[in-house]
């Protein structure tokens, strides 16, 4: 009797897992990804860079967020809009060519990756989308739902994008309430920032267990790496705030939701409370429209904002350069100084041996006369041709070698005083020029500096870079 060895059906691919973190901005999404992804699932290739929003990084993939504000736009909406993104989008043609797209985007970033992480705050109102996506994609989808005290995530967005207190809890609720509501057919877990940052263990053993993971680094392994990425400096505004600011107490929808949140963070998911979070989201959405005002009046403040502060960091730039120009025309200056001071003191060596040339010449001239009076001498005493007979040649040999000498000497003298005259003539040009270039360097540098602080945009903006400075002196 034989017997055969079981085939391998090589068609059917393995099972794949996308890992989907969902939470409103600010609420800690970030934190809870880069644990994921310390645990060992794989995170996106293209991942998006830190700032000093998120200085640990915000582990997201460039490419997702960008189609998810395309997506958003073609809709009609913002990530912003207080109210529930219109699920008739998701039949039309748009949609379906986004959502190749998608694919495309997901094997990118995540090519055979047996589990991976998915996270942008955004996903929380496109879910359907992304879940159409990840099917065709060929994996399977687990969620875990992360959120933050809801004061705590109004104060964290009226610091990043100076958005009204009021205005971030509209828009807390509405994330939170339909990323809930559109996962409820799929494997999900709760938790919190608070739990993560209060023992991070116990939250990635809830998740494993919840979700049936296995995770490829269990926290043991993980342990160091994680408790390092999770410093105590990610934590901008951590508290559980109850009031937020002069004390005010939680709107009713956002006090109800956060309570169900956090008990089942506490005591596990309940299906009675279904039907609560049902009304509370039926209650914002007839209640959206009345949020218009506020979402436009909030981000145009923030933009208005956003801009006066590129105008201040372009005019401190413009100051900055300004002041770089006039301490290089200062530099500069300074150069010219010293080569006038070197022209000056080489004039001053030239105009002295000039001098000196100049007496050489009156003596050679004074020499000359003598000469001449010795021959005239000469001439006188010839008259007794016997007597000087032998003292003529060499009287006459000795006066031709004498005056032969001082001619050469004298055109030597008369070439030179010419050459000195010349240079120092130059050398008064030049010092001239680099007086006056000295002196057009520092009345342009002084001109730019008085008209970039006399500008109108620079007195506009005072008051913004007087807040500005105060900020960062009082930021942690």
């Amino acid at each position: 009797m034989t017997s055969t060895s079981p085939q391998t059906d090589l068609t059917v691919p393995p099972v794949r897992t996308a890992l989907i973190v969902l939470g409103m901005h600010r609420s800690g999404t970030s934190a809870l990804a880069g644990v994921l992804g310390h645990l060992g699932a794989a995170l996106p290739q293209d991942l998006m860079a830190p700032s000093d929003m998120n200085a640990k990084g915000f582990f997201e993939s460039n490419r997702i967020t960008g189609l998810n504000d395309r997506l958003l736009a073609q809709a009609g909406v913002t990530w912003w809009d207080p109210r529930r993104f219109p699920a008739a989008w998701f039949d039309t043609p748009e949609a379906a060519t986004l959502l190749d797209e998608a694919v495309e985007v997901l094997r990118a970033d995540y090519g055979d990756a047996a589990l991976f992480v998915m996270k942008d705050p955004r996903i929380c109102r496109l879910l359907p989308f992304w879940i159409a996506a990840l099917d065709r994609f060929g994996a399977q989808v687990r969620i875990v739902h992360t959120h933050r005290a809801a004061w705590d995530v109004a104060a964290s967005l009226a610091r990043w994008a100076e958005y009204e207190p009021e205005f971030g809890l509209v828009l807390w609720s509405r994330h939170v309430l339909d990323a809930e509501a559109d996962s409820r057919a799929l494997p999900r877990c709760f938790t919190s920032f608070e739990a993560l940052m209060d023992d991070w263990r116990a939250v990635a053993r809830h998740i494993a267990d919840a979700l049936d993971l296995d995770w490829p680094r269990g926290p043991d392994q993980a342990g160091v790496a994680v408790d390092d990425f999770l410093s105590r400096d990610l934590q901008h505004f951590r508290g559980a705030s109850a009031t937020g600011p002069d004390g005010q107490p939680l709107p009713p929808v956002a006090a109800e939701l956060q309570q169900v949140l956090g008990a089942w963070v506490d005591e596990g998911e309940s299906s009675q409370d279904h039907d609560r979070l049902d009304r509370l989201r039926s209650a914002l959405d007839a209640s959206g429209p009345l949020f218009d005002g506020l979402a436009l009046r909030t981000v145009h403040r923030a933009r208005q904002v956003a801009h006066l502060s590129g105008r201040v960091e372009s005019l401190t730039a413009d100051l900055t350069q300004a002041r770089r120009d006039l301490s290089r025309a200062g530099q500069e200056a300074d150069r010219r100084d010293a080569q006038i001071a070197e022209q000056a003191e080489r004039l001053e060596v030239m105009e002295r041996r000039q001098h000196v040339a100049s007496v050489q010449l009156r003596q050679l001239t004074e020499q000359r006369e003598r000469e001449m009076q010795e021959r005239l001498r000469l001439a006188i005493a010839l008259d007794d041709p016997n007597a000087m007979a032998d003292r003529l040649d060499d009287l006459a040999e000795r006066v031709e070698r004498v005056t032969a000498e001082r001619r050469r000497e004298r055109d030597r003298l008369n070439a030179e005083a010419e050459a000195m005259a010349a240079e120092g003539a130059r050398l008064r040009e030049d010092l001239a020029t680099a007086r006056a270039e000295r002196d057009a360097a520092q009345r342009w540098g002084a001109t730019r500096e008085a008209e970039l602080l006399a500008s109108t945009s620079w007195r506009v903006t005072a008051p913004l870079r007087a807040v500005s400075r105060v900020a960062r002196r009082l930021r942690p």
